[in-house]
C-alpha cells in the first residue's frame, strides 16, 4: 500500500493508479483533516477498493470518514462509497449534481455549483470547471489550505516509479508530454476550443482563489512554485491539441 502523502498542512494525498500504454494513470482520492473530524474528495475506483479503505483507515488513524465529497458520481470517483459508509448516517455524502437522486445518491446533500460551503467545519466553494468530462462535474476549492481540487482536469500520465511522487519531486516540472496525452486522450473537446479564451477562464479562477496546490484525481499533484509552469505547460498543450485537428463549420 502507498501510504498518503502530505500535500499541504491539513491535506493528504492518496495516490493510487494502473499501467496505461507504458505509462500509468492515477485515480486518486483526498483527504482533508478538519481538526477532529476527516474530509475525502472523491471515493476512488473500485479497482482499488481494498487500497482505499487501508489508507483511509491510516490517514485518520482508524477513525473513518466524517464526509465525503463527490466532484461527480463517475465510477471513478465515487466506486467506493457504500464500502466507505457514505450511505449510512455517520458520513454525510456531498454531491453537485443537479439531482442527486438520479445519479443514485438519494441521501446526499445537493451542492450548486457556485455554492460556498461549510463541511466538517472547512469552507469549500464549488466551481464551474472549464476541463470536465461530464456535465455534472464541479471543482472544489477547500479555503483553509488553498487547494484546488479539480477532478478530470490538469491531468497528466506518470512513470513506473513515480506514482507517489508530487511536481516538487521533478527538477524541470512535470513533463509537458505527459500533460498533453493525458489531455488529448480524455478530454477530446479541446480540439474544438479556443485556446485563448480557455486561458483567460482559467486565469480567472486562479485570480479569484489563491491556490497553493492543485490536487486533480488523474494526475500528479501540483504545489506551489511548481503552479506557474504546470499552468504555461498545459495552455502550450491546448493550443497543441487545437492546432491538430481541423474544425468544419
Amino acid at each position: 500500500m502507498t501510504m498518503p502523502v502530505s500535500l499541504t498542512q491539513t491535506v493528504d494525498w492518496l495516490p493510487h493508479c494502473y499501467p496505461h500504454e507504458g505509462r500509468h494513470e492515477h485515480v486518486a482520492v483526498y483527504l482533508v483533516r478538519a481538526g477532529d473530524s476527516h474530509v475525502l474528495i472523491d471515493s476512488g475506483s473500485v479497482y482499488h477498493r481494498s487500497e482505499v479503505k487501508e489508507q483511509v483507515a491510516a490517514g485518520t488513524d482508524g477513525q473513518g470518514l466524517d464526509a465525503l465529497v463527490l466532484s461527480h458520481s463517475d465510477y471513478p470517483h465515487a466506486g467506493n462509497l457504500a464500502e466507505l459508509g457514505a450511505e449510512t448516517e455517520d458520513v454525510e455524502l456531498v454531491a453537485s449534481s443537479g439531482s442527486p437522486p438520479q445519479q443514485g445518491l438519494p441521501e446526499a446533500r445537493k451542492i450548486t455549483i457556485g455554492d460556498t460551503e461549510t463541511i466538517q467545519g472547512r469552507t469549500f466553494s464549488f466551481i464551474d470547471p472549464p476541463l470536465a468530462d461530464r456535465s455534472h462535474t464541479t471543482w472544489i476549492y477547500e479555503h483553509g489550505d488553498g487547494v484546488l481540487f479539480t477532478a478530470d482536469g490538469f491531468g497528466s500520465y506518470h512513470d513506473s516509479g513515480r506514482c507517489g511522487d508530487t511536481s516538487a519531486e521533478f527538477d524541470d516540472g512535470i513533463p509537458t508530454e505527459y500533460v498533453y496525452e493525458y489531455h488529448r486522450d480524455n478530454l477530446v473537446w479541446l480540439r474544438y476550443v479556443n485556446p485563448e479564451k480557455l486561458r483567460t477562464t482559467l486565469e480567472s479562477i486562479f485570480e479569484e482563489y489563491e491556490v497553493n496546490a492543485i490536487a486533480p484525481v488523474h494526475g500528479t499533484p501540483v504545489v506551489g512554485d511548481g503552479i506557474r509552469p504546470y499552468l504555461d505547460a498545459f495552455y502550450d498543450t491546448a493550443a497543441r491539441i487545437a492546432s491538430e485537428y481541423t474544425v468544419e463549420t
